[in-house]
């Protein structure tokens, strides 16, 4: 299995490239880098821009494919990186998301939103407040999961991907008490019950664990996400995406796009 990073050649774009090592290394997958040109009527690579792409895997000391293609010229830039993930047949797609504030959606909705929606892969991704790649021997995935068919996504396409390495997964559901329609208790009970339903789709050598975590009062989501990610010891963070299309949009901007957006955790973005 691959995991297909992708740079424009910036050092901003490239900060995704040790997170998605760790991952690569902790799951067992081959590693590529990729870059996509605008077609510039050249006729094929002439080995420099190969050359370059190889040398941001050696700085990195990563050792990796280095892929170099070219937007065809009906193609946007999401549909290009989906191409070449296909065709270097990358079971998860990385990149690095910028822009905060009033530009966060035009930024991140031009490349890792389309990027999910035209491909069948899982998107992993940081954002601009992530740390340094985790250098942990063992590697921990937390997946939240609100119960809801699309959520389920992340534990049915991350399933196979961790089953070759067998990596341990969190399920993290959040109890956020202006939401609740029960008394505490039932409520923490449900959820209980739906992160053990998720974990149960899981492959079966995948050892699991369920965590329920209670929002602060006035606590987003996507806060309450990653503190509780932190509080069972990830190193990464992996969620199901609400639809496709505009519904897409709205879910990212809601809670995914907030987790990326706060998260210093690489996170995995899985569609329908």
């Amino acid at each position: 299995m691959l995991i297909l990073c992708t740079t424009d050649g910036s050092p901003q774009s490239l900060h995704v490239l040790p997170h998605a090592a760790a991952f690569a290394r902790a799951a067992g997958m081959e590693i590529a880098l990729a870059r996509v040109y605008e077609d510039d009527g050249r006729a094929g690579d002439d080995g420099s821009r190969t050359a370059a792409v190889k040398a941001m895997l050696n700085d990195h000391g990563i050792a990796g494919r280095a892929i170099v293609a070219e937007r065809r010229k009906d193609e946007d830039t999401a549909s290009a990186i989906a191409r070449v993930a296909s065709e270097a047949g990358a079971s998860i797609i990385a990149m690095d998301s910028r822009g905060v504030g009033a530009m966060r959606h035009a930024i991140f909705g031009s490349t890792a939103i389309n990027v999910l929606r035209k491909s069948p892969c899982p998107v992993f991704v940081t954002g601009p407040a992530a740390g340094a790649a985790s250098t942990a021997d063992a590697y921990q995935l937390a997946i939240t999961t609100d119960g809801s068919p699309a959520s389920r996504a992340a534990f049915v396409k991350l399933g196979p991907i961790l089953e070759s390495a067998c990596i341990p997964v969190a399920v993290i559901g959040v109890y956020v008490e202006a939401l609740a329609d029960a008394p505490l208790t039932i409520e923490l009970e449900r959820r209980e019950a739906t992160c053990r339903a998720a974990a149960a789709m899981l492959p079966g050598c995948i050892q699991s664990s369920v965590h329920v975590a209670r929002a602060a009062e006035f606590e987003r989501t996507e806060h309450a996400i990653v503190r509780a990610a932190h509080e069972v010891g990830a190193s990464a963070i992996a969620m199901g995406t609400h639809g496709r299309g505009r519904s897409l949009h709205l879910f990212l901007g809601s809670v995914a796009l907030g987790t990326v957006e706060r998260s210093d955790l690489p996170v995995i973005l899985c569609g329908q």
